[in-house]
């Protein structure tokens, strides 16, 4: 425990990527020490015991390896490796897990419970598996300096073959390259911070989606809340903690998907 009072991370709210990994940041801090956590300007605020190289951490310690869990819990239902779900353990003393399974839901099917692609979070496909992308973006994230990093987080990018598709920053047209990166297991320059750090914050920070699951909407929030608040603030269209709304949308690639950067929602300018 380093006994400081928080951190913060400059933060675009119009990368939906940045957005989520804020919120990601915000569940990991409150179920380790209690926070809570705000966007002021072009930051994002969190008031902790912990410090940022803590919080990052806790994703990347020795005991971090993620397991393969069944869905639902006491179920037996399994998924492919495709979108198999997670546990991170983010503290063995004391215990402290979170379980990762945005990308997939359960329904019926001919009689039977299965587990399939819940769109549009299960960006990937082919060869990738949501444990291959997971380990992928831990291994880069242990590279990244985090002492000198500091609140530029998200601004660092490594050359990377695997991610989930929160990074827009990582985003490319398949109209100008004439092909898929990943289909071809090319490294795109992403960030390993804001892959790993949305797909914790997307578990509880999951946006509504319209019916073609193009474009959704969130808000960011402008007063210190814990995240069981916070996750209310994000849906909310009103903006008296000083937040902006924004619509946000889904980049198609073939048969990859990612995030595209948001517009600000004509109406609700911070106020």
């Amino acid at each position: 425990m380093s006994g400081e009072c928080g951190f913060q991370v400059d933060v675009d709210p119009r990368s939906p990527g940045q957005f989520l990994a804020c919120c990601g940041l915000l569940e990991i801090a409150d179920r380790l020490w209690g926070a809570s956590g705000w966007f002021e300007s072009e930051c994002f605020r969190v008031t902790t015991s912990g410090s940022l190289a803590e919080t990052l951490g806790a994703l990347t310690h020795r005991d971090a390896e993620p397991d393969r869990v069944v869905l639902p819990d006491g179920c037996d239902v399994e998924a492919k490796d495709l979108i198999s779900p997670l546990r991170i353990t983010l503290s063995s003393a004391p215990p402290r897990s979170i379980r990762l399974d945005a990308w997939l839901k359960i329904q019926p099917d001919r009689g039977e419970i299965i587990a399939v692609g819940n769109p549009p979070w299960n960006f990937w496909s082919g060869q990738q598996t949501s444990l291959g992308i997971w380990r992928t973006l831990a291994q880069a994230l242990k590279q990244l300096p985090l002492s000198s990093v500091g609140r530029q987080l998200f601004s660092v990018r490594l050359p990377l073959s695997g991610r989930f598709g929160f990074d827009p920053g990582a985003a490319w047209n398949a109209l100008d390259v004439g092909f898929s990166p990943n289909e071809q297991a090319m490294a795109v320059a992403s960030s390993p911070a804001i892959e790993m750090l949305a797909a914790v914050g997307v578990q509880r920070f999951r946006p509504d989606v319209d019916g073609n699951f193009e474009t959704f909407r969130y808000a960011t929030w402008g007063a210190p809340l814990p995240p069981q608040a916070a996750s209310v603030a994000f849906r909310s269209s009103w903006t008296g903690t000083g937040g902006q709304r924004f619509v946000g949308r889904v980049v198609s690639r073939g048969s990859y998907a990612a995030l595209g950067l948001s517009t600000l929602e004509k109406g609700f300018d911070r106020g």
